[in-house]
């Protein structure tokens, strides 16, 4: 791992889940350069194999930049190049910089490495992440922020990769007057009148491998000295109603959608005919509160599986199974988890997850003994994999599963 273990311990269990204060660790990161060259190979995924996937922002200073941007999706990065130098290939200029959410979802090490660094702020059953997680990066060569002073409405955890260093400044106090601020729906209120507030605000300078935790709501702006590139969390706060929205239109599994531009009585209507569970003949027979509980679960389950970041992209994936003597390892301690019966609905089947994805067996099956093989360290084969699958299942349905499992990276190769 490419991080002080026992200082990031240490760092969760003061500080997690709040983030409260602002907290510099020097050196956190061991090893910066791997880290970076595993964005640098995540990036080179998405660019040649799915650009249009690939959630990327390009500003110069003060504004988004449309044309950048998309020159940059159109603009694989070479053989071996890193972001900081596909970045100067690409800009007009040393002040345009850009950033990748979800970067994590191009390079299954990067996941392992990030999902480990996750799994410190968790405590099961305590706190969780059960919105998720979001792994950025932000690529830059010199000035400011490009939209300036501001605050962000979830902490921001930033690990400095370098080449170059980063100076941050960071106001724990509000010193802003209501003239100097814009409002802005992305990053609360902001301000371009960076140098005069300075003197009020603590500064930092990140070195490679140096660590900083933003509060939330904290007003904050970085200055580039040179190339270089951080990679940052960002921990959301459960967002109850999407959840609880969502869960209920997966349940109810309305028979058809509604037209682009219906009349508000229509809605109202799909509303009352969702919650409704008696009046619709296709409804499963479980009641829909039993249902909803079982999406929600289920959501928290793709979410766990994958660590609390977002699953791996189908570019980042193995596209064949591997040979059979190849040795294999799990991606992460439960990256497999058949659904309780408990919290699954009133059915024939078995859900299994697998890194943050689902797939069906039909018929209920016993699959305690693959999730216990999970929780191992020791390698194994594609055979071994699937001779701890259910026996009851017929053979060439276990090593489809066992297949499928490689293919969706819960089962990666050492």
């Amino acid at each position: 791992m490419s991080i002080d273990t026992k200082t990031w311990k240490e760092f969760a269990a003061a500080h997690a889940p709040d983030f409260a204060r602002t907290v510099f660790l020097p050196g956190l990161v061991t090893d910066p350069g791997h880290l970076g060259r595993l964005i640098d190979d995540g990036l080179r995924t998405a660019t040649r194999h799915a650009p249009g996937d690939l959630r990327l922002r390009a500003f110069r200073p003060g504004a988004f930049d449309y044309r950048l941007t998309k020159r940059f999706v159109e603009t694989p990065l070479a053989d071996g190049e890193r972001v900081v130098d596909w970045l100067a290939r690409t800009a007009d200029s040393d002040e345009e910089c850009l950033a990748v959410n979800d970067v994590s979802s191009w390079n299954l090490d990067l996941t392992a490495e990030v999902s480990r660094l996750v799994g410190e702020l968790v405590a099961e059953g305590t706190h969780e992440l059960p919105s998720g997680t979001d792994v950025y990066t932000f690529v830059a060569h010199s000035g400011w922020t490009p939209f300036g002073i501001h605050k962000d409405s979830e902490p921001s955890l930033i690990f400095h990769l370098g080449p170059s260093p980063k100076e941050v400044w960071v106001w724990h106090d509000n010193p802003f007057d209501a003239s100097g601020i814009t409002p802005s729906p992305s990053f609360g209120r902001i301000t371009f009148d960076i140098e005069e507030h300075l003197g009020s605000a603590e500064r930092h300078l990140l070195r490679p491998g140096d660590f900083l935790c933003i509060p939330q709501d904290t007003y904050h702006v970085f200055r580039n000295l040179g190339p270089s590139a951080f990679l940052g969390l960002t921990l959301y706060p459960v967002k109850t109603r999407s959840l609880i929205t969502e869960a209920l239109w997966r349940a109810a599994d309305p028979a058809e959608p509604l037209a682009a531009y219906p009349p508000a009585e229509a809605v109202a209507g799909r509303a009352h005919a969702l919650l409704a569970d008696a009046d619709a003949p296709h409804t499963p027979a479980a009641p829909l509160a039993e249902r909803v509980a079982h999406e929600i679960a289920l959501g928290q389950l793709r979410l766990r599986t994958n660590g609390y970041l977002g699953r791996p992209h189908r570019a980042a994936l193995p596209r064949t199974a591997p040979a059979p003597a190849t040795t294999l390892r799990w991606s992460a301690p439960g990256a497999v988890v058949a659904v309780p019966d408990a919290t699954a609905p009133r059915t024939e089947d078995t859900t299994l997850v697998a890194r943050g994805r689902t797939m069906t067996v039909p018929g209920r099956h016993d699959f305690s003994a693959l999730e216990s093989a999970t929780r191992s360290d020791s390698p194994f084969t594609l055979a071994e994999l699937t001779a701890v699958l259910p026996a009851d299942l017929p053979t060439e349905r276990r090593e489809e599963i066992a297949r499928t499992l490689y293919t969706v990276g819960a089962v990666v190769s050492p």
